[in-house]
């Protein structure tokens, strides 16, 4: 096992840690020990990386184009932030990198408006303005029903509602621009981009694509970890996204977990886990969900984020 270690409040007695390691086969856990220290356990880094077949798709790429080093990405660094102490407050402990592949600009279920919105908010570009402008410091939802705990109750997803600020502004019709905290809409790019599933519509690229997509003969190296924002309902043209584990969910939900959202990219699996001191310690982003998706020590908050751009 890789294990790292990282100090707990000040105030703890015999100073407690939390030790965070990961496993490749065991499910995450927390054991409470006599001297106040917690110890999450997840998966363990895999040896090495296997492979991707890319398929033929029905879009404008070529399987050159879809190898993962051709896609615009987006990632964010998750933390768990512990219960406070009376002293000390909350810590933030790291779990680790999430890495994301973006539709292509080529391809034709490309959603600029709200992809532009997602990057903005990573990249902080207006944070010197708007210190809410960023996803920096946003949670995601944490209850019973965000905890993949092996009793059928998980929902199979993750979901960050940002700060309610954009990343953009859209003219409307008057010539105005919407203001930063307004909701905006894409009505002709979302209708081109409309898949009907069990009884309800969602948005983006379809899943079916990115599952051949990720197609390999892994197994359990890959799996369809779809980057969502909602069209309609509440949160829809705001920071608001969401993460589901779609390949990963009972058979019944499937797709259904998509309704009413945009698919705006995918998790890439095998991407570099690690960041900070942990940079190289051979977790994936697969991993490091995993992790998230199973620990219950507290909320998971975004402590870093960005995107890497292809020239």
């Amino acid at each position: 096992f890789h294990s790292f270690a990282i100090p707990l409040a000040n105030s703890m007695k015999n100073r407690s840690i939390l030790r965070i390691t990961f496993s490749a086969v065991a499910a995450a856990s927390i054991l409470h020990t006599s001297c106040d220290a917690l110890l999450l356990t997840s998966i363990s880094p895999r040896s090495k990386r296997v492979a991707s077949s890319i398929r033929s798709v029905q879009s404008s790429l070529t399987s050159e184009d879809a190898t993962s080093n051709q896609y615009d990405k987006i990632y964010f660094d998750i933390g768990v932030k512990t219960q406070p102490n009376n002293q000390r407050g909350s810590t933030i402990l790291n779990v680790g990198r999430l890495w994301f592949n973006l539709t292509p600009t080529n391809h034709p279920h490309y959603l600029p408006l709200h992809i532009s919105n997602l990057c903005n908010l990573a990249a902080s570009k207006r944070k010197a303005i708007d210190s809410k402008a960023t996803y920096v410091g946003c949670t995601f939802q944490f209850s019973p029903a965000t905890i993949d705990d092996g009793f059928g109750r998980y929902r199979w997803g993750h979901q960050c509602d940002g700060y309610g600020r954009n990343g953009i502004q859209v003219s409307l019709a008057s010539g105005q621009l919407t203001d930063w905290a307004e909701p905006f809409s894409d009505p002709e790019r979302v209708k081109d981009c409309v898949h009907a599933s069990f009884g309800g519509k969602y948005y983006g690229w379809r899943y079916d694509e990115i599952s051949d997509l990720l197609s390999t003969e892994g197994g359990d190296d890959t799996a369809a970890i779809l980057l969502t924002v909602p069209i309609h309902g509440p949160g829809a043209g705001t920071s608001k996204f969401s993460i589901v584990r779609v390949s990963e969910s009972p058979r019944e939900w499937g797709e259904r977990l998509l309704l009413n959202s945009a698919v705006v990219g995918f998790l890439d699996c095998s991407g570099n886990g690690g960041f900070g001191d942990d940079t190289n310690d051979g977790r994936s982003s697969l991993d490091v969900l995993r992790a998230m998706a199973q620990q219950k020590i507290g909320v998971p908050t975004i402590v870093g984020c960005g995107t890497e751009m292809n020239e």
